[in-house]
């Protein structure tokens, strides 16, 4: 009896400390390099920095386009930085200007754990501020673009601010919690043992319940028309997730099913994408309607 007792005990400890090694991983990732910047493609742009309302201090691109009657915000996905999702979100320019940055505890950006969507809208708030303060541009119209973690983060800011005016997410998650779950995927059974301890470790860390940055929960209260992009064989966030946000988000509202897994954003690249999504923000930023 007691050396069973023991053996549970100790298989406890092992699980505890590699869910506190894995966990503290998850929400201080390794910050990747910056791997281009808008000039290698030819677009002007400014660095910027601007503080959030929490204090945290973050760096961005804008993009100017003298053709645009729009801002696009890019929210690039995790763990990654503004210059991942530069190239595939380029063909929105010049019809609008761009305006990418990177989330807290990634890139330049200062803070030194990601929150998962709990904080990262006010980060959004930051640069809608810098948009609306800006002389040329206070009075464009807002979009926002998010990819997986960005998708969500955007929904969120939407349903928070109304000077966002559409936004499109391409696989977004709508439930975080079974992606923790899905996080610790390879641990079979203890996957659930795992991510009820993770949960708990967040909870104590952020201060916060990560059901709270479940984008199913809050998307009914969105302002923004939305298009929701999302691959069937995504093999990280299942399709399914983006049917229940298409599901409770208000009208108007379009979900596309598109080809491909998770990390594959070079079907950016295609030209159905690109006339889909500039066609939307076209429609709802400039009230021009594309056949």
């Amino acid at each position: 009896m007691k050396v069973l007792l023991r053996i549970v005990i100790d298989g406890l400890i092992i699980i505890s400390a590699l869910v506190v090694l894995t966990g503290w991983r998850a929400l201080a990732p390794a910050r990747m390099p910056t791997l281009c910047i808008p000039s290698d493609y030819g677009l002007p742009y400014t660095n910027i920095t601007m503080k959030t309302q929490d204090g945290i201090e973050l760096k961005g691109w804008f993009i100017p386009s003298d053709e645009s009657e729009g801002v696009i915000i890019c929210l690039h996905g995790y763990p990654a930085n503004k210059s991942d999702i530069l190239l595939v979100t380029s063909f929105l320019y010049p019809k609008f200007s761009l305006l990418l940055f990177d989330f807290r505890a990634h890139g330049e950006s200062g803070g030194r754990i990601t929150h998962f969507g709990l904080k990262e809208f006010l980060d959004v708030e930051a640069f809608i501020r810098f948009i609306k303060t800006d002389k040329n541009f206070k009075d464009k119209k807002i979009g926002v673009w998010g990819y997986s973690l960005g998708g969500a983060v955007g929904i969120k800011a939407a349903c928070e601010y109304k000077e966002v005016s559409a936004i499109v997410t391409d696989s977004a998650f709508a439930n975080f919690p079974e992606m923790v779950t899905s996080y610790y995927k390879n641990m079979g059974f203890f996957k659930y043992i795992f991510s009820s301890l993770a949960r708990l470790l967040g909870n104590l860390i952020l201060k916060a319940d990560f059901i709270q940055n479940s984008p199913e929960y809050v998307i009914d209260n969105i302002y923004a028309p939305i298009l929701i992009i999302h691959s069937k064989q995504d093999e990280f966030v299942p399709y399914s997730h983006a049917e229940r946000l298409f599901l409770k988000a208000p009208e108007p509202k379009m979900l596309w099913a598109v080809e491909g897994t998770h990390t594959g954003l070079d079907r950016t690249f295609t030209d159905e994408y690109q006339r889909k999504v500039l066609s939307f923000f076209e429609t709802h930023l400039l009230g021009t309607v594309k056949d």
